[in-house]
């Protein structure tokens, strides 16, 4: 009997004292599983930060959606989830650093990966501490490859082309894609194969991965590429503040160690990389590819800088008690390092 009662006492130590604690970290997860932002950010991010951590802590993605695109930050706010990617388009009104990157007709440099250095930087040296998002933690910021007008209806050479044409557009391309006059239909990306294959709209505007992305290629007969794209988007992996606070400093320490800048580049370096393969798929399925001449560019560009957005940011975030000028001129000059 003493023998058992021995055994047994050591079985029961053996299950009060866990072999290895896990932390799970719930991350919503609305966007598609092809899609360029999930395969070039999201998942990259989860294995290296379970590498990082030794499997002590684990990113355990929803099966569907807990919250609309709009939703995402009050979402890990309230701890719907503890974790998201945020899509800068949508929550333009709670959150204005990241838009500094979304501003048209107004950079010369396209790589997404030196928009996504420069992005991490200036949220860093100018927006961290002054831009409080009240229970939420920024692990990271990135860019996306500039947004592209793709339609059936003809080719977009001169700006009288898309007059009248009914195009999906994000919320953060409505007035550049307006003030083009074509005729705006703003819903989210991940409608655009709907939409599109059922006629519903003549076109889209987003970026050559996310045609692929997308499976919307079959759909398309056109599409015009500009050098830097009329505009785009940014977004960033966000966290609940309490979760965060929760991770020991030896976690914390590995996942800084593989977010914010790391994050931002490889994310940005992967969506760069994603559109020339996608453009090779775009061309195999018949699409016809133009490519915007001088004079597209520049009336282009004149259109979009008519619309004062640049202005108007800088005046919202000098409000906040940030030099707006002077984050404007530190992101073009960060571009134009490229490291």
């Amino acid at each position: 009997m003493k023998h058992i009662l021995t055994a047994g006492c050591a079985a029961a130590l053996l299950w009060s004292t866990p072999v290895s604690a896990q932390t799970e970290i719930v991350f919503n997860m609305y966007l598609a599983p092809n899609n360029e932002i999930v395969q070039s950010a999201i998942y990259p991010w989860a294995e290296a930060v379970e590498a990082a951590t030794e499997g002590r802590v684990k990113i355990a993605f929803t099966a569907s959606s807990l919250a609309p695109p709009p939703r995402q930050l009050d979402m890990v706010r309230n701890r719907v989830a503890d974790a998201a990617i945020n899509l800068s388009a949508f929550t333009r009104e709670q959150w204005a650093a990241p838009l500094i990157g979304e501003l048209p007709g107004l950079f010369e440099n396209g790589r997404a990966e030196d928009h996504s250095r420069a992005l991490w930087r200036t949220y860093e040296q100018f927006f961290r501490e002054a831009e409080s998002l009240d229970g939420v933690e920024v692990i990271s910021l990135f860019s996306l490859t500039g947004n592209h007008v793709w339609n059936n209806t003809r080719p977009f050479t001169q700006l009288s082309d898309l007059a009248g044409v009914k195009l999906r557009v994000n919320p953060n391309g409505a007035d550049i894609i307006a003030a083009l006059d074509a005729v705006v239909i703003s819903r989210p990306a991940a409608e655009t194969y709907e939409l599109v294959s059922r006629g519903v709209v003549d076109g889209t505007v987003i970026p050559t991965a996310t045609v692929t992305g997308q499976r919307v290629e079959g759909n398309l007969r056109y599409g015009t590429i500009t050098p830097v794209g009329l505009y785009r988007s940014t977004a960033g992996i966000v966290m609940n503040a309490d979760v965060w606070a929760g991770l020991s400093d030896e976690d914390r320490e590995a996942i800084l160690s593989v977010s914010g800048e790391v994050l931002a580049i490889s994310a940005g370096a992967r969506v760069d990389d994603a559109d020339t393969v996608a453009m090779e798929a775009i061309l195999a399925a018949g699409v016809e590819i133009h490519h915007a001449d001088e004079s597209l560019i520049a009336a282009i560009d004149e259109r979009a800088k008519a619309l004062g957005a640049t202005e108007a940011w800088i005046e919202r975030v000098n409000a906040m008690g940030v030099d707006g000028r002077a984050a404007l001129d530190f992101y073009i000059a960060e571009l134009g390092n490229g490291g």
